[in-house]
């Protein structure tokens, strides 16, 4: 682990006063008959067999006394809006709730899954919604996210906020390694360096923005890492994986803080464990939380952010569906040849015609600190390229969940994150139009 570029201790534009900063904590972890993923290709969930470890939404809400905003970040694979059901949006109904408890503007709540892959399949790729209870479940769970962050409203103290990164390696792997052969190099050991025809990018940087009350205790920690939490994938217990692992060890650390995990553009990045035991998340979890503690034990004497500015941003943009969507008659086709490539196609089918792929990029910063945001998984290249622009953190599976958003060489490689299916619904392009919006949307937060 080694220090980087960016440890924020400037003297920042002054806002309209002291920073107050709320946080709070509310466990969401599922009943065991809830179903999770247990085949985007097959469209399948199943009931989880167990709870290994609980499931938490953490909020964050940032008030400088001239703006507000709110970080809700949740133990959760994602939430594909259309997951309540026709004429509904799920990002909009908590926000709704939000606004309705709280001083909050709907456009200034920020809903974030950490992508923890043994949690509830809210994402959209099955029948999920129709298993008996899932809807009122949804419904029940809408509240409990939007009552969370009330509660952070409602608990806001004067604090003052620092930042820092570092680099924390042996935790990410890129999944799509392309070999000379023209394979790809998914999982497992990583090929030599004479069979890769291409670079094979990782985002090994860890951001850790913290809290502490005016009394000097610790308040409010958000952490951001770029690494698929697959690591107790497909294991039939419900999971936080490593994010939660994370968070709960600096909670013990830093007693009375709060802990939220960050996804980044983790599109092609894996955990370098892939289903394999929850010692593995555990051990991941806490390379992640020694780095996060080390970093602010380092830092600690350092002048924090002189009253931090809030900002605020965002753009609404429409998508177009990948190139091959399925035809009208896929429905028939399905029923006549019920291949799993045509199921596949129907899945794909039934969701496009949900309605149009609309995409929320949404930017938050504090002072010099500045967050921005994408509803699906963008690829590490994506991610990078906005760090570049000036973020400080990229935020994937947040505000909505649409699928995979590759970057264009992937369509010709091929591959999983590519293939025909409901988690692939962009046609190639839409990852450099959502970059293209992401970095006028950071212009504007300055």
């Amino acid at each position: 682990m080694k220090q980087t570029r960016r440890d924020f201790h400037q003297t920042c534009t002054a806002g309209g006063g002291l920073l107050r900063v709320g946080v709070a904590k509310r466990e969401v972890t599922p009943p065991v008959w809830v179903p999770y993923l247990t085949s985007a290709d097959a469209g399948t969930c199943a009931p989880f067999g167990g709870v290994h470890d609980p499931l938490f939404a953490r909020a964050m809400v940032l008030d400088d006394g001239r703006q507000a905003v709110a970080l809700l970040a949740v133990d959760a694979i994602g939430y594909d809006n259309f997951v309540l059901g026709p004429g509904r949006d799920f990002t909009a109904e908590v926000r709704r709730r939000v606004t309705a408890g709280t001083g909050l503007r709907p456009e200034a709540v920020m809903l974030a899954s950490t992508h923890a892959h043994s949690t509830p399949e809210t994402i959209g790729l099955t029948n999920f919604r129709d298993v008996a209870g899932v809807r009122d479940w949804l419904e029940r769970h809408v509240a409990d996210l939007a009552a969370v962050v009330v509660e952070a409203w409602r608990q806001r103290v004067v604090a003052r906020a620092r930042f820092g990164q570092t680099t924390v390696t042996g935790v990410a792997r890129n999944r799509r390694i392309l070999l000379r052969s023209g394979k790809l190099s998914r999982r497992g050991e990583l090929p030599a360096a004479q069979d890769i025809a291409a670079p094979a990018l990782l985002d090994e940087e860890l951001s850790v923005l913290w809290f502490e009350r005016d009394t000097g205790a610790p308040h409010a920690v958000v952490l951001n890492y770029t690494a698929h939490p697959v690591v107790t994938m497909l294991l039939p217990a419900v999971s936080a994986d490593y994010p939660g692992a994370a968070c709960r060890l600096v909670e013990e650390q830093l007693a009375g803080a709060t802990c939220l995990f960050t996804q980044g553009a983790a599109g092609n990045i894996n955990s370098v464990k892939v289903t394999t035991n929850h010692a593995d998340a555990e051990a991941i979890g806490r390379k992640l939380g020694d780095a996060a503690l080390a970093k602010i034990k380092s830092q600690s004497a350092r002048p924090p952010l002189s009253a931090p500015r809030l900002q605020l941003a965002s753009e609404r943009i429409t998508l177009p569906p990948r190139d091959g969507a399925p035809p009208a008659g896929t429905e028939s086709l399905a029923r006549s040849h019920p291949t799993p490539q045509s199921q596949c196609m129907l899945r794909l089918a039934r969701k496009l015609a949900e309605g149009p792929i609309e995409a929320e990029v949404q930017a938050m910063a504090l002072g010099p600190v500045k967050w921005i945001s994408l509803p699906g998984e963008p690829f590490v290249e994506t991610g990078l390229a906005l760090k570049q622009s000036g973020a400080s953190f990229v935020l994937g599976c947040t505000n909505g969940w649409i699928g995979y958003l590759p970057v264009p060489r992937a369509y010709q490689e091929g591959g999983y994150e590519v293939g025909p299916g409901a988690w692939s619904r962009v046609a190639s392009g839409s990852a450099e139009k959502l970059a293209a919006t992401a970095k006028q949307v950071l212009r504007q937060i300055g």
